[in-house]
């Protein structure tokens, strides 16, 4: 299994080794101060908008030799390009950006970090204190814009004396730490400038290198008899994992808990856990549940960890049959009670708490039996329908599914795709990826774009029409990645309006809620420079599908199906899974 997980390393430290930089930057001394603070936490990767006011942060990071900058011209972007990045990388990624609304246009991104726990740092320049609400240009109120998104937030002085440094240097230190500690998350360096902006000179200064290793504020010692003695009494336990990135380890624990029939194990493909007795199809299994109220299948102990679940239907169902004891496991403390039943918040390494689940007397296997029993009904039913589906939307993951035989780094957009992908079980060659903090679909391409351009591994974004115009900028730079591959699935509107209740029983479905759209997307390849493939039944989206294989760049296939059929297929097999 690799490590003991009880292992522990040196908390809370910078580790590594002294190392003389040399750069010409800005002359002032702020922007000096900065850059050291963003090398020491670990910052290797920035991306840069335009602009003037940023100037002196803009030749600062591109001269010094410790960091690789990425121009993305729209903020808003160039926020998700960052959020992709840091996420892939697992590391904090700053994105600059210049004074005025441009601050505001990394709102959504830095929400996004905000609730996937990723450290964005937003750095922006600022116009002097002296001139807010003084009618002059590019200048609003931007200390503190972030407040409710963000782990830190931290104003530096406009002017820096020596006399300053200190102060500045601590604030700067904390505010990193945050981003990387636990909870991770985003921060804001807010930076005002005076003029001139251009002026620079040479720096060298001396650096420590190497890996802040934050600390994990965990209470399991404290609890944990008290939950293995739980656990030891009950004889029905469920598992549900949530949106999480891929995790090896965490991925074999659960398979030993699974194997050994001791607990019933619930984790959706957006939960990257995929085994022989994992159960992936949480949508369908809930749908059948929530239908037919069977308590048979209810859990005496639900254990939940990861980020949040998908399936509306699953947390319709753990909510209303209430388990009699809920912990949830997880890095960040902050307590969270998505299913309305939480007993105990645990905060720690979830790989400690598996590892001890193991060594709990056996179970009742017959529990593990009604589940499987109920996934194999639904597997059934599942292939049942695939062989009478015409085309449609749902037709198209099943093709791609079958198809795929590599690996990919699969990112999903919002709202549709992460929906339909959860109606199939975990493909063994999909990392699944998607921004399911607050769900937007305002930066799906660009967080795909960011992740492609740092991982050279095989991305591919499966998005709507909708979500992909909205976020067409992300091809607006030069550092659009080769490696990203992207399929449109075009039915000429926000289809999710036809599939959940309520919007299309309106007199507005098509104006107002559906938003049909005729942006033509072959122009906007056209327009952007970017590969376009197209594909209107089988065999043409199979012949596309090889092409974006074998394509050395970036390229896109807008794949076109009819909205009605698509939304009828679709309420057709969730119907199917409320018979089981």
């Amino acid at each position: 299994m690799g490590r003991n997980p009880h292992q522990n390393t040196n908390p809370g430290t910078h580790s590594g080794k002294n190392l003389i930089m040399q750069y010409t930057g800005s002359n002032k001394p702020v922007v000096k101060l900065l850059l050291e603070q963003c090398f020491i936490h670990g910052i290797k990767q920035v991306v840069i908008a335009p602009g003037s006011r940023n100037a002196p942060l803009i030749i600062s990071f591109a001269n010094h030799p410790g960091f690789t900058c990425y121009s993305i011209p729209d903020e808003r972007s160039a926020g998700f390009y960052a959020l992709g990045m840091a996420r892939q990388l697992n590391e904090p990624v700053a994105v600059v950006c210049t004074s005025g609304t441009a601050v505001l246009n990394l709102a959504p991104a830095l929400t996004e970090a905000y609730y996937q726990e990723i450290p964005v740092i937003a750095i922006t320049a600022d116009r002097p204190p002296e001139w807010i609400d003084q009618e002059d240009g590019q200048t609003i109120r931007q200390e503190f814009i972030f407040q409710n998104h963000i782990r830190s937030s931290v104003s530096l002085p406009s002017g820096l004396q020596d006399c300053d440094l200190m102060n500045a240097r601590a604030m700067l230190d904390q505010a990193l730490v945050k981003a990387h500690g636990y909870p991770k998350g985003p921060v804001h360096i807010n930076v005002p400038f005076h003029e001139p902006l251009y002026e620079t000179q040479s720096w060298s200064f001396e650096v420590q290198t190497g890996v802040f290793e934050p600390q994990i504020k965990s209470n399991y010692a404290e609890v944990k008899s008290e939950v293995l003695q739980q656990v030891s009494l009950f004889q029905k336990i469920l598992i549900i994992v949530g949106v999480k990135l891929p995790n090896k380890e965490i991925e074999q624990w659960l398979n030993r808990l699974a194997d050994n029939k001791k607990f019933v194990v619930l984790a959706p493909a957006s939960a990257n856990i995929r085994g022989a007795n994992i159960l992936n199809l949480a949508e369908a299994l809930a749908l059948s549940l929530n239908a037919n109220q069977d308590l048979s299948l209810k859990p005496d102990v639900l254990i939940s960890f990861g980020g949040p679940v998908v399936s509306k239907a699953t947390k319709q169902w753990l909510r209303s049959i209430k388990p009699f004891i809920h912990f949830d496991v997880d890095e960040n403390p902050e307590q969270v009670n998505t299913y309305e039943s939480l007993s105990l918040k645990i905060t720690g390494n979830p790989i400690l708490v598996l590892h001890d689940l193991l060594a709990t007397p056996e179970k009742n296997m017959e529990y593990q039996k009604l589940w499987q029993v109920l996934n194999q009904k639904v597997v059934d039913k599942q292939t049942e329908f695939n062989t009478t589906c015409p085309w449609s939307d749902y037709s198209i993951y099943q093709i791609f599914f079958d198809w795929l035989t590599f690996p990919v780094d699969l990112h999903l957009a919002n709202s549709t795709p992460v929906r339909y992908a959860e109606l199939f079980n975990k493909h063994p060659m999909i990392n699944y990826f998607g921004n399911r903090g607050t769900s937007g679909i305002d930066g799906s391409t660009s967080t795909a774009a960011g992740a492609a351009l740092v991982s050279g591994k095989a991305t591919w974004l499966l998005t709507g029409d909708i979500a992909f115009v909205y976020d067409s900028n992300a091809f607006w730079n030069r550092h659009l990645p080769d490696n990203l591959k992207v399929i449109v699935i075009n039915n000429q509107g926000g289809n999710i309006f036809r599939l959940i209740p309520g919007p299309d029983s309106t007199e507005q479905l098509e104006s107002f809620f559906e938003t049909r759209q005729t942006a033509q997307i072959e122009k906007l390849c056209q327009a952007f420079q970017v590969n376009y493939l197209s594909a209107n039944n089988k065999d043409e989206l199979i012949q596309g599908l090889e092409q974006l294989k074998n394509s050395s760049t970036c390229t896109i296939l807008e794949v076109f199906t009819d909205a009605t059929i698509s939304a009828g297929q679709f309420k057709k097999l969730y119907q199917q899974y409320r018979s089981l």
